[in-house]
């Protein structure tokens, strides 16, 4: 179930009489509480207002003269990074659509968002019917032909509807790598990935203020490859293509793509590539442009990344009297890093059950190094007592403890599973996850 957004207090009225409107209609309702408007402009989103979704899941945003046309984003749940989808609002007509959960987005109302959404549809159902065509026994070039040129007709058409319009930018971007002759499959592939970002103008301000370089970015990444099973170094080669592509765009604006690249492929689950986009390319950026806040971030990220070795501390334990490291625990296979409070009423049902789990998997040499996050000792000592599995290591100070701040402790529970040479294998987020990862050990 999707995470609800919590109602907003009313910031202010919107000056002035509303000139538009932005409406649509959620289903399942009862998924939806409210949305968040925000303009995109130069890679970042600025807050313009909120709607609350009713009981049959509509929303209305009305909006004044004041707002400019251009891109926007509406978030619908959290995590915002995942539940969003962008628009064009060309300041002449209403935008009005229908959302649903499992279908996504579908407008109704606004010529542009329509055009670029059947511009999309049309184009891609056009170059699978072409790419079918290489599952077929022998290659007949004159229905080979007839698919190629479908899809120019298609590509030209739109571009003509399009033009003078903010959706004429993205249609025209959006080219295929479209062959003049019958190609085999892998010179197609060759030239398909050869030809991506040709009619890509990275210098236009309105691709720039869009997720649009970012989305097709990370396509390039993950998928256009030789192999059905791409090796490391594929995926790597791919990355540094993406870089090279726009090499010669503002700096700033690059920082900024190339962050929200490694944001996404973080989330998606590829840690490594995430790291590796970091190392090269996002935090020598940052250092270049001193981005202060953003470094700290990065050096953070990458400190506690998937792949990397674990930060070593010292397990502090009051009135022991000898000093002993995580790098100093041995014997284990798997090691079990828990950070949590014993004023979390999370980590209190938790724990216990991980204990049980510990206590019934001996033959897993699972070793357990709970480390409390405490503003004092006294409740911690009580709390810990049930749990002899467990290694006990306390950071007084919460919060500002060295050991919290090193690995970025935000939130208790929180969970690092380390293999026996201490590098960070898994970052569970919850018990079941967890769980799941143990299981496999």
């Amino acid at each position: 179930m999707l995470k609800h957004l919590f109602y907003f207090s009313l910031l202010g009225s919107f000056l002035g009489q509303a000139q538009q409107q932005i409406k649509g209609v959620f289903s399942p309702a009862s998924e939806f509480k409210a949305t968040m408007l925000y303009q995109l402009s130069a890679g970042n989103a600025t807050y313009v207002s909120y709607g609350s979704v009713n009981a049959e899941g509509e929303i209305q945003i009305d909006l004044d003269a004041s707002v400019p046309a251009g891109l926007y984003k509406l978030v619908y749940a959290l995590p915002q990074s995942e539940h969003n989808f962008e628009f064009i609002y060309n300041g002449t007509e209403a935008v009005e659509f229908n959302f649903d959960i499992e279908t996504g987005v579908k407008f109704i109302n606004s010529k542009e968002n329509q055009l670029l959404q059947a511009y999309n549809q049309s184009i891609s159902l056009a170059q699978k019917e072409l790419v079918q065509l290489y599952a077929l026994p022998t290659l007949d070039p004159l229905n080979y032909k007839r698919r190629t040129q479908k899809i120019d007709s298609l590509q030209n058409y739109f571009e003509a509807q399009s033009k003078g319009t903010i959706a004429a930018h993205f249609i025209a971007a959006s080219k295929p790598y479209i062959p003049s002759t019958a190609e085999t499959a892998t010179d197609y592939i060759s030239n398909v990935k050869a030809n991506y970002f040709q009619t890509i103008d990275f210098q236009d301000p309105i691709l720039q203020n869009s997720n649009f370089v970012t989305d097709k970015f990370l396509d390039y990444i993950l998928r256009m490859h030789f192999s059905e099973t791409p090796s490391f170094q594929e995926y790597r080669s791919n990355i540094d293509t993406v870089h090279n592509a726009f090499v010669n765009t503002d700096l700033s604006y690059q920082l900024t793509v190339l962050n929200a690249l490694k944001e996404t492929l973080n989330t998606k689950g590829y840690d490594a590539l995430a790291v590796y986009l970091t190392k090269s390319y996002v935090l020598p950026l940052a250092l270049q442009l001193d981005a202060t806040e953003l470094i700290s971030s990065l050096k953070g990220f990458v400190r506690i990344a998937v792949g990397e070795k674990a930060p070593n501390f010292q397990i502090e334990t009051p009135k022991e009297t000898t000093s002993v490291s995580l790098y100093d625990l041995e014997d284990a296979t798997t090691y079990l890093l828990v950070f949590w409070s014993s004023d979390c009423g999370h980590c209190l049902k938790e724990l216990p059950e991980i204990h049980t789990y510990i206590s019934n998997h001996p033959k897993k040499k699972i070793t357990v190094l709970a480390i409390g996050n405490e503003t004092s000792s006294v409740q911690w000592s009580k709390t810990i007592q049930p749990w002899s599995e467990f290694i006990h290591s306390i950071a007084e100070g919460k919060w500002e403890h060295d050991i919290t701040k090193k690995y970025a402790i935000e939130a208790t529970p929180t969970y690092f599973v380390l293999d026996a040479s201490k590098v960070i294998t898994d970052k569970p987020y919850s018990l079941k996850d967890l769980k799941t990862v143990l299981d496999q050990k």
